[in-house]
């Protein structure tokens, strides 16, 4: 009877070894699912920025292109 005593205990010890590990599992897992969010808005972030920037410098190099090729045109004329 002891026995069968001693391992209801040890058993019952796993179980909540398990059901403690089972919690940290999923606050890891909720952490992370929430770092991915947080990374993917960061990324969708960046890419506006990319983009955003790729069109101000494309307006500007088409300025300076217009500019260099009137500087030049009237570098030739004198």
């Amino acid at each position: 009877m002891k026995k069968l005593e001693d391992q209801i205990k040890e058993l019952e010890e796993k179980i909540i070894d398990l059901e403690q590990d089972l919690s940290m599992e999923k606050m890891v897992k909720k952490s992370e699912v929430e770092l991915n969010k947080e990374f993917k808005e960061t990324i969708e972030k960046n890419e506006l920025h990319i983009n955003t920037l790729v069109k101000i410098n494309e307006e500007y190099s088409n300025i300076i292109s217009k500019l260099r090729i009137k500087l030049r045109n009237l570098i030739n004329e004198q």
